[in-house]
This record gives structure tokens, C-alpha cells and sequence, in this order.
């Protein structure tokens, strides 16, 4: 963890304020609910300078195209995260967000790189869908456009699974992937890290959310604004608890920010609340298993592991997992992944369990790692975004975005 028990209790008793956290950018959730766009105009210009182009996949997905006025020859496709299954299917504008004025469309149209997302054909998980999608997207491109000289595939959170899964399956469609954030090194592990935050949760706040970490109920989401002050209120009053679960768990918290440790809560728990039922109906069972889990770094480990809530995943759930979610590390362009080291949705560790796999699997000449040392889920500066791409065009082309000779090189330290 990143604080003494002192240090985290004194900046816990700032909590006792309720605070109200706005965190749906970071989840993939659109905060617009308003139905989706007619797409019955198949083109459009804004402006001058870039066409527009949006349309509905065959799937159901709907995806947008923008092309610059002087476009470069060069395609970079976006990934996006997870979205609540019941928002409508939509491209999730805020999770392309890069400040406050400025959007990746924006960024790449500038550089003069064509623009393209989809929706996916559903919203929660929807990994198998988001691959099959965006490689639906390239074929679409060249078809709408022109092909591509090079096409680039950028995704984050669930997208970065999803790009890591792309660059394994369909790797001939793409010349280079950047993978931000996502649950790329063992997706059991990743729903077993949102599982165990729920079941320690309950046993260190009993009475507090309904239902369990398998089984939510809907008055859960549909009062989720109520529970969220109902956790802040808790953690507020019993830091002492808050920091059992935070040590058990392993989940970060930011040292300088007195508020982060709510922001994990809140956070974390609202993937327990809102992506539980998805995930048991698409995987066919459930999938979180803590039935022989060591509960380990808290005090009174005992009766804590003998106290906590247990469960076995079904053999359907881990079945689907392995077949469509797992990652082998077998790629063969080049891949660079960024990941904060104080990342509490999606652990800094699954980008380190990938790349142990991509070395088993011969692949470490095609991967290049970086972790920025900053808490909070892909949460990543402008400059980090673009340097991170830099480097992914020189790893494919030899030179820098905007060049047409070669140079060195930008140095991201892999950590």
C-alpha cells in the first residue's frame, strides 16, 4: 500500500464530509441517455476541413468516421471501455475525452490521421463483440475511404483487452496497437478482484449494500446514488475498517489526495453493482471464486478468512473465460501498453502478467510496457497519450508521427 496506518487514518478522518463522486468518464458510462442518432445520412461535412462519415454496422454496432482534409494515408481505430449494459448502444463520446477542450478524434485529425470507433453491437461485456466489431470497422473503412497505409488500433480499460485480444486473433488487420489499462493478464483475476473488494466490503461493513458479490439486486443500481453515501458514510465513520479492506484487498489509494480512498470504494464497488448480473448472463454462470482464497496483509487474517463470504465459480463461466477472454501473449507487430501504477479498477499487475506471457511466448521483441507512476484507472496526461503512439509509429514504420525520415526513437522507461 502507499501509506503507514497513521498516515491513512489521518487522512481518512477528512472523509467524515460525505463527498459525492462523479466518476462515469473513468467507468465508460454515457452520462447522455437520450436515444441513439438517426444514421440514415450515410455522409455528411462538418465544415471545410473533415468528413464525417457514420453508418450501422451488420452487427448493430454504429460507428463514425472522421478524415481530414489532408489525411495522411494512416487510420487509427479507438477501442473504447466498459459501458453499462443498460444505456442505450451508443459511441461513448466522454471516453474520448483527452482534457477539457480537446477529444483523440481531435488529436489524431490534427496530426492528419483518419479517425474511427463503433459502439460495439452491446453494451457490458462485450469483449467478443468489440473484437469482432473492430475488425468489422477496417473492412468498412476501406470500403467507405480507401485502404489504409497504416492502421493503428488504439483501446483502453475493456478496449485494452479487446486491442490485446485483436492484435492475437486479427493481427493481420493492423500494423500496431496501443493497449491502455485493460485486464489483460488473466480476466479471472480481474473479476476476482472486483469480487473480493465486494466480500470484504461486506464483512468489515455488514448491512450496508443488499444482495451479495454474485447476485445484485436491482434496487441496488436503481438507488445506486443513495448506497454511494450510504458507502462514503460508512468508510467515513470506521477508517480503521476501510483500512482492513484496502489491506486485504490491495487496491491503491493516492497518498497525496485525502479523498481517493472513497473514490476506490465508490468506484470499485459500482463495477460489483452494475457489471455482476451482465457478466453471469454473457459467461453462462458465475465466474468470481474465493472458495480456497488466503485472505492476506490485514490484521486478524483468522477470522477473516474464516468468517468471509465464499463462492465457486461454475465450469461454464471459467470455460467461456478461457475461451474467448484469455490472452496467450503470442503477437507479431509490435504492441505498446500503459498502465498507472495506482490504477484501483484494473491493477497495474495485469499489464505485467501479460507481459510474462508474451516472454513464454516468444513475443517480448513486439512488446514495450510502461508504467506511470499515478493513481487513478487510465489516467493518463495528453503528452503521455501521444508520446505512447510516437513510439508505437516508430516501432512500426521507423519514423515519428509527421516525419518523413528516420529519427530516434522517444524513450518511454519500462517499468
Amino acid at each position: 500500500m502507499y501509506l503507514s496506518v497513521s498516515q491513512y487514518l489521518k487522512r481518512m478522518m477528512l472523509l467524515l464530509i460525505p463527498v459525492l463522486i462523479s466518476f462515469s468518464c473513468q467507468q465508460g458510462q454515457i452520462t447522455n441517455t437520450e436515444q441513439s442518432p438517426d444514421y440514415g445520412v450515410d455522409l455528411t461535412v462538418a465544415g471545410d476541413e473533415v468528413t464525417i462519415i457514420e453508418g450501422v454496422q451488420n452487427s448493430g454496432a454504429v460507428y463514425k468516421i472522421w478524415i481530414p482534409a489532408e489525411w495522411n494515408r494512416e487510420l487509427v481505430l479507438f477501442a473504447h471501455g466498459y459501458v453499462e449494459e443498460s444505456q442505450p448502444v451508443a459511441i461513448p463520446e466522454s471516453q474520448m475525452e483527452v482534457d477539457d477542450s480537446t477529444t483523440l478524434a481531435d488529436a489524431f485529425l490534427d496530426m492528419g490521421y483518419a479517425f474511427a470507433t463503433t459502439s460495439y453491437s452491446k453494451n457490458g461485456l462485450a469483449v467478443k463483440e468489440g473484437v469482432a466489431d473492430i475488425a468489422d470497422l477496417t473492412n468498412i473503412f476501406k470500403n467507405e475511404v480507401g485502404r489504409a497505409r497504416q492502421t493503428y488500433l488504439i483501446g483502453a480499460s475493456e478496449g485494452g483487452l479487446i486491442t490485446n485480444l485483436s492484435m492475437e486473433k486479427n493481427f493481420f488487420l493492423y500494423s500496431g496497437a496501443l493497449s491502455l489499462c485493460g485486464p489483460t493478464g488473466d480476466f479471472v483475476k480481474q473479476l476476482n478482484y472486483f469480487g473480493d473488494f465486494r466480500v470484504l466490503f461486506d464483512y468489515f461493513f455488514p448491512g450496508i449494500l443488499p444482495g451479495s458479490a454474485i447476485d445484485i439486486p436491482q434496487e441496488l443500481m436503481d438507488n445506486w446514488d443513495m448506497y454511494q453515501k450510504k458507502i462514503i458514510d460508512a468508510i467515513s465513520a470506521d477508517p480503521l475498517s476501510a483500512l482492513q479492506v484496502l489491506r486485504f484487498s490491495k487496491a491503491p489509494i493516492d497518498p497525496q489526495d485525502p479523498n481517493s480512498a472513497a473514490y476506490t470504494f465508490v468506484s470499485l464497488l459500482w463495477y460489483n453493482a452494475f457489471a455482476t448480473n451482465n457478466a453471469r448472463q454473457v459467461l453462462g454462470g458465475n465466474p468470481f471464486d474465493n472458495s480456497t482464497r488466503v485472505y492476506k496483509g490485514g490484521f486478524g487474517a483468522r477470522a477473516v478468512n474464516k468468517g468471509i463470504a465464499r463462492y465457486s465459480a461454475d465450469a461454464a463461466a471459467l470455460a467461456a473465460i478461457e475461451q474467448d477472454y484469455t490472452t496467450s501473449g503470442l503477437i507479431f507487430k509490435p504492441l505498446v501498453m500503459m498502465h498507472t501504477i495506482g490504477d484501483q479498477i484494473v491493477p497495474k499487475n495485469q499489464m505485467d502478467m501479460y507481459k510474462a506471457k508474451a516472454t513464454e511466448a516468444g513475443s517480448s521483441a513486439m512488446l514495450t510496457t510502461q508504467a506511470i507512476p499515478r493513481y487513478g484507472h487510465c489516467n493518463f496526461t495528453a503528452d503521455e497519450l501521444m508520446a505512447a503512439f510516437s513510439l508505437l509509429v516508430y516501432k512500426v514504420t521507423g519514423e515519428l508521427p509527421g516525419t518523413d525520415t528516420q529519427k530516434e526513437a522517444p524513450v518511454l522507461s519500462s517499468k
